[in-house]
């Protein structure tokens, strides 16, 4: 299981992904051959905070993916076990209700969580893929804003982490979240052990990218991440000179500036000038890179406002939880039509491992809140 993925630790969100693998260079959706009948064979996905654990090893325990699969549309014990083949025992039934991924009514067990086979996920991801498309061409100019920026500071080889990591996975959830359009989640005594929004989607994505931040108070480093580089990027986030190192990467204090991260890797943050070797986003009005890219997110949240996809995604959810599923096709596909159109390159380092910090620093960017 990938760990979590702390997108922005001001609003405490994350994601979690099973079983993403990176199979190409760009986005795209998995070759569909049969549906699995076993929920835990799909791609699960927990956008939450946590106290114990997230739902994944629920799904994975005994065959209780399979029952969530078969209780999709409401079935009796007796009727789960005829189809199961196996007995169904109550200890499996308390498990999934006391992790919320199913209710009962009566002697009807139904699965508690929004499931999109391909029916449904198809048909999500080509309107989404329309409207990345829209979206796309009306931020060109801010797109540009951000790649001069960058260029300007010797920095291009990061224009892939900036957008993703910073813009769409992190600004996007930033305009969403002031608008009451996601659910703010909180671990109460209702909720003990996660609260958020759970869903399992089939076919996943492949190469979907996803990002983990760490940092001090104030000070936030972002990491762009798929399979073949989270071990690299987590030994760096348990750098034990990370957070001074940090503290200077704000101040533009970048010279002679190196780390030694958990496995031992050197990574140099500064350039012979001086300089940082990776992007500081200021988060105030003199800073042309935060200025586009909020304007994207904004762009980004009022197209999701504008979109009910609530019935079509079902399951139960919410009109919040639909923004938030929605908002996750959408980021992906908005950087499959980058990469498409050639705005932005994947780095080569997310499709093929390495150690080495010079292939993975373009994966990180250094955002400074606003005090």
């Amino acid at each position: 299981m990938a760990p979590v993925m702390l997108l922005r630790p001001r609003i405490l969100l994350a994601l979690i992904a099973l079983n993403a693998s990176v199979l190409a260079a760009q986005i795209s959706p998995q070759k569909v051959d049969s549906v699995p009948s076993d929920i835990a064979k799909w791609d699960l996905i927990c956008f939450c905070v946590t106290s114990v654990n997230t739902p994944h090893f629920a799904v994975r325990a005994d065959t209780n993916g399979k029952i969530l699969y078969l209780a999709r549309n409401g079935m009796t014990k007796t009727q789960l076990q005829r189809e199961l083949g196996t007995p169904v025992l109550e200890s499996q039934l308390g498990l999934l209700r006391d992790w919320r991924l199913l209710k009962r009514d009566g002697d009807v067990y139904t699965s508690n969580i929004p499931i999109l086979g391909p029916e449904k996920i198809d048909e999500l991801r080509k309107q989404m893929e329309v409207l990345a498309n829209e979206i796309t061409s009306e931020i060109r100019p801010d797109l540009q804003t951000i790649t001069a920026d960058l260029q300007r500071r010797n920095l291009s080889e990061s224009l892939y982490s900036v957008l993703f990591s910073y813009v769409l996975d992190g600004l996007s959830w930033d305009q969403l979240s002031s608008r009451k359009a996601i659910p703010s989640m909180e671990v109460t005594a209702d909720h003990p052990f996660w609260d958020g929004t759970f869903w399992a989607v089939y076919p996943k994505r492949e190469a979907a990218p996803g990002t983990n931040s760490t940092g001090p108070h104030g000070i936030t480093l972002l990491m762009t991440w798929t399979d073949p580089v989270l071990q690299e990027l987590n030994a760096l986030q348990e750098a034990p000179d990370l957070s001074p190192a940090l503290q200077r990467v704000a101040r533009g204090d970048c010279g002679h500036l190196e780390i030694e991260d958990k496995a031992h890797n050197k990574w140099n943050l500064g350039r012979s000038d001086g300089s940082c070797a990776l992007p500081v986003i200021h988060e105030d009005a003199s800073d042309p890179v935060y200025l586009a890219g909020t304007r994207i997110a904004d762009r980004v949240a009022a197209a999701v406002l504008d979109h009910d996809l609530q019935k079509s995604i079902g399951g139960g959810a919410t009109v919040q939880q639909a923004h938030l599923i929605e908002t996750h096709e959408l980021i992906w596909e908005m950087l499959s039509v980058m990469s498409r159109q050639g705005i932005v390159q994947q780095p080569p380092v997310l499709g093929s491992r390495s150690a080495d910090p010079v292939m993975l620093l373009p994966l990180l960017v250094v955002t400074v809140q606003k005090q």
